[in-house]
């Protein structure tokens, strides 16, 4: 469930990704400095749904905030890679290899963020009074 939870919510951000990337793209950007500003603009929309939502989380958000944009960074660098591959190697559309990097930085970025930026904070020891 989390798991759905978290591809309805980044849906939003991807969708913010790709359609930011697409219109820098169709304007002249290269096509490295629009995934950069789409990446961007998806991440913080994707962090704030995802804080609130998927892992109802709301402590803590300037750290949670550095954690994701970490986690961003390193899916942004598999985006980047795979796009460079896609693009420059292979000779695909660089909309249409945006749109095939998508899955797999989704499920890199759930799989980093479960486990780094939205793990609950453990809870305070119990102390034992002596009598």
């Amino acid at each position: 469930m989390q798991f759905l939870l978290y591809c309805l919510c980044g849906g939003l951000g991807v969708s913010t990704d790709y359609l930011l990337y697409h219109f820098s793209i169709s304007y002249g950007l290269w096509y490295q400095s629009a995934n950069a500003l789409g990446y961007l603009g998806g991440t913080l929309l994707s962090f704030t749904l995802n804080r609130i939502i998927t892992f109802r989380q709301r402590d803590r958000v300037l750290q949670r905030l550095a954690l994701f944009l970490g986690v961003a960074a390193v899916g942004y660098t598999a985006s980047a890679m795979l796009l460079w591959l896609l693009v420059q190697q292979a000779g695909l559309d660089a909309r249409l290899s945006k749109l095939l990097t998508l899955p797999m930085v989704v499920v890199l970025q759930f799989a980093l963020n479960r486990r780094f930026t939205f793990q609950a904070a453990p809870a305070a020891p119990h102390s034992e009074t002596a009598q």
